[in-house]
């Protein structure tokens, strides 16, 4: 810095002779380079930018809107969520707070129930905010509870949809400078098996199972989990890791077949130890999350057999083969995803909100044009 100051000084002196405008012009011109350069030099040592813009996110004016402090409380909260990963300082508007201290309902601007987290409802105070919060699809959303007596209740909705107010998706990819050191070739040369999947629920909307049993005449696959054999390690993930030693492909194959519905099935295969290329099966816009040539979608064939014959050349093919993995570790989950991701998005709403909240038809925005049932299997 002090080296661009100098030449900043030495510049005005050499000016001097020139009108003042003319100094003025140039020293706006010379200070104009010098941020060119400091930013070109920020982004070669970080080398790092978001995917994609997967939602437009409200874009900011000011950065408190609002002069008030704004208390969100989270009333029915799902066991699994801790608060302390909730950081308002991160966020565009900073002024609101998160609790699950039910002393404070009357007092809170905006009151978050997640789905399978409550059984009835309280008096809902005059003004206030009621957020309905899910990370399911709608056939494991609406199953806990009767959503004709919710409707015209709550006002926004926190979720995994890109139209929620309160985004908030499994992962977001970020990209990143892929690791020169990897040996792709020792990676391709040790695996002497095609597909692995590791499952819980063997009975699913999307009848992943069907389709897994019809892929499994064409090209071998192998269980693990409830479904099928053990695994050595207990961890799913490390279960994982350990079978992307082998095995080429790996099946992300999704419970339900709903817009945007892409959970850890699929997001955790970009996270460091996941040497195999992933098969998607879920959302039908699964484009929009996931970096092309980073994975094999099944939507992209008309039956199992065709998927099949595309793995065995794929999978016969070092060149081809290695480009997906390479093409993979471009980018990694930053572990800003999951339900916390929404709040930022949540406190600007209360900012700037100009309006009465919506009320909303909770029956119709889970299941109007968000999912299907599966056309892709034999008949």
């Amino acid at each position: 810095m002090m080296r661009y100051l100098t030449m900043m000084h030495n510049f005005v002196i050499t000016c001097s002779s020139v009108s003042a405008k003319n100094v003025y012009k140039g020293v706006l011109a010379f200070l104009f380079g010098i941020w060119m350069l400091w930013t070109l030099g920020q982004i070669k040592d970080f080398e790092r930018a978001d995917l994609n813009n997967i939602k437009n996110q409200p874009k900011v004016l000011w950065p408190r809107a609002s002069k008030n402090n704004f208390t969100i409380l989270f009333y029915a909260k799902p066991f699994w969520f801790n608060i302390e990963t909730v950081n308002f300082d991160r966020c565009n508007y900073k002024n609101c707070k998160l609790t699950i201290d039910k002393t404070l309902f009357t007092k809170s601007e905006a009151v978050i129930f997640h789905h399978n987290s409550f059984s009835k409802l309280p008096d809902k105070p005059s003004g206030q905010v009621w957020i309905f919060s899910t990370q399911e699809s709608p056939y494991h959303t609406s199953g806990s509870f009767k959503a004709d007596k919710l409707n015209m209740k709550f006002n926004w909705t926190q979720s995994y949809r890109k139209d929620s107010d309160g985004f908030s998706p499994y992962a977001f990819l970020r990209k990143q400078r892929p690791n020169p050191l990897t040996n792709y070739t020792a990676i391709f040369m040790n695996k002497t098996k095609n597909i692995a999947w590791v499952v819980s629920h063997c009975r699913t909307q999307s009848k992943r199972e069907s389709y897994v049993k019809e892929l499994s005449k064409y090209i071998d696959v192998d269980t693990y989990g409830r479904c099928g054999k053990p695994c050595l390690f207990k961890n799913r993930e490390d279960c994982k890791s350990n079978l992307s030693e082998t095995y080429r492909f790996y099946l992300s194959f999704e419970n339900s077949l709903c817009k945007d519905y892409l959970t850890e099935k699929i997001l955790t295969m970009y996270r460091n130890g996941m040497n195999f290329i992933p098969i998607v099966r879920g959302a039908p816009n699964a484009g929009d999350y996931l970096p092309q040539k980073t994975y094999i979608a099944t939507s992209e064939f008309e039956s199992p057999q065709q998927l099949a014959t595309f793995l065995k050349k794929i999978g016969s093919d070092k060149t081809r083969y290695i480009s997906y993995l390479k093409e993979k570790d471009k980018y990694f989950d930053d572990g800003s995803g999951g339900l916390k991701a929404g709040f930022c998005d949540i406190c600007y709403r209360l900012n700037v909100r100009k309006q009465k909240p919506k009320i909303m038809d909770l029956n119709k925005w889970l299941w109007e044009n968000q999912c299907h049932m599966p056309k892709d299997l034999p008949t």
